[in-house]
């Protein structure tokens, strides 16, 4: 099947007229693991004769190569594991069999970048500009066949892909899973026979998407855009696509008795809370009702509490500060002097919150409700309960209002942007 010089790339990878001398100096250069990193894409991403920068094959596990220009650079086989590439110029780039995992790829744009054949395992991607980039499968095989790059299966399992921009990817029959793409747009995304169970596609865009025979094992569509996307023969069990849009989606072939299609977004009831979590806010509002005599303030940095049910509580004070509280449902809750800055509120639920005095600086609050909430300064009080003279104003600075609806919330008392 394969010529006795050279190795063709399986899964239909073609062959440049210059591969086969290409492929042998890769597979002939040997890791390199004391590589400096400090002029790597410093410039305008090539080297000194105008040629993409090449690291094929290079060692460069951990390198902090965050916001380099490595436009169409040559990365066959590098070894970039825990690698820091956040808002790194990847345009175009060969990461052909690259080893990517657990790397930080937050804001980077590897936009029509090859990517067969990686892995990406527990990678962050969140924020990346992924338009057009190729994530097939692929193997690479040298003259004798004794080496390889590569995987026939590309390994996105795990990985963060949060509001990425994925449109028109090639990710037919990859390992996605466990991913999260909160939020993502995966419009026209080939996603044919990939493996999205576990996958967390909420509120993400898949409009003409398809994911023709592919395994939705619990994965999870809650609020999701899959206009016109095409579901032929996919092989659900316990799929949710609760809130979700599907005019004019092709379902046929798949099982809708394993699914789930309730018009309502699901919600965690309080009985169901993760018991550190639950425990947490009962000794919180046990302060709050104390006076801060018992209990204690209750502080949780990054906690994940997407659609959690916390309408009508007192978690006035709280610091929740970068948490996920993606499609929760806070109606009525008091969130007064609360820390909630750099938290993700994508498609919540604050209508009629209280606000007074609350921190939101740099949180997003992409499609969230926030009807009648109440806004503005409130007294800051000593240890005493005395008041002290000074004011505090609920804070949006830097904070992404972009589809959500104020109607009734009054910003011009709020703080927007930095004094």
């Amino acid at each position: 099947m394969f010529g006795k010089t050279s190795r063709c790339v399986l899964n239909c990878r073609p062959l440049h007229p210059d591969h086969t001398t290409e492929l042998a100096s890769v597979m002939a250069a040997p890791p390199n693991a004391s590589m400096q990193y400090s002029d790597i894409g410093a410039g305008a991403g090539s080297d000194k004769s105008g040629r993409p920068v090449d690291l094929s094959r290079r060692d460069l596990r951990g390198a902090d190569l965050s916001g380099r220009n490595l436009t169409r650079a040559k990365l066959v086989g590098a070894n970039l594991s825990d690698a820091v590439l956040a808002k790194a110029e990847l345009t175009e780039a060969d990461l052909f069999g690259a080893n990517l995992t657990n790397a930080d790829l937050r804001g980077a744009d590897l936009s029509r970048a090859t990517l067969r054949g990686v892995s990406l395992h527990g990678a962050n991607l969140s924020h990346a500009n992924l338009t057009d980039a190729d994530f097939r499968g692929g193997v690479m095989l040298d003259a004798s066949g004794t080496s390889s790059i590569g995987r026939r299966v590309t390994d996105i399992a795990d990985c963060i892909c949060d509001y990425a921009s994925a449109t028109r990817a090639k990710m037919a029959g990859v390992d996605l899973r466990g991913a999260s793409f909160v939020g993502a747009n995966l419009d026209g995304a080939n996603l044919f026979g990939a493996d999205l169970s576990d996958v967390n596609l909420s509120f993400a865009s898949l409009k003409g998407a398809d994911l023709s025979e592919a395994r939705l094992g619990q994965t999870t569509f809650a609020g999701a855009d899959l206009s016109g996307a095409r579901l032929k023969n996919a092989v659900s069990d316990g799929t949710l696509f609760s809130g979700a849009m599907l005019e004019g989606a092709m379902l046929d072939g798949l099982d809708t008795d394993r699914c789930s299609f309730a018009e309502a977004l699901p919600l965690l009831p309080a009985e169901e809370f993760p018991r550190e979590i639950a425990a947490l806010l009962e000794d919180h509002e046990r302060w709050i009702m104390s006076g801060g005599k018992q209990g204690q303030r209750g502080v949780l940095d990054g906690a994940d509490m997407s659609y959690f049910d916390l309408s009508g509580r007192d978690l006035s004070g709280i610091k929740l500060t970068r948490a996920k509280l993606v499609g929760a449902k806070l109606t009525g809750t008091l969130l007064v002097l609360a820390d909630l800055s750099a938290a993700d509120f994508l498609a919540a639920d604050l209508s009629g919150a209280a606000l007074l005095g609350a921190l939101f600086d740099n949180a997003n609050f992409t499609r969230a409700k926030l009807v009648h909430a109440m806004a503005g300064s409130i007294d800051i009080l000593d240890a005493n309960g005395r008041r002290t003279g000074r004011q505090q104003l609920t804070s949006f600075v830097n904070a992404n209002l972009d589809g959500a609806d104020t109607t009734g919330l009054d910003l011009t008392k709020c703080r927007r942007a930095l004094d």
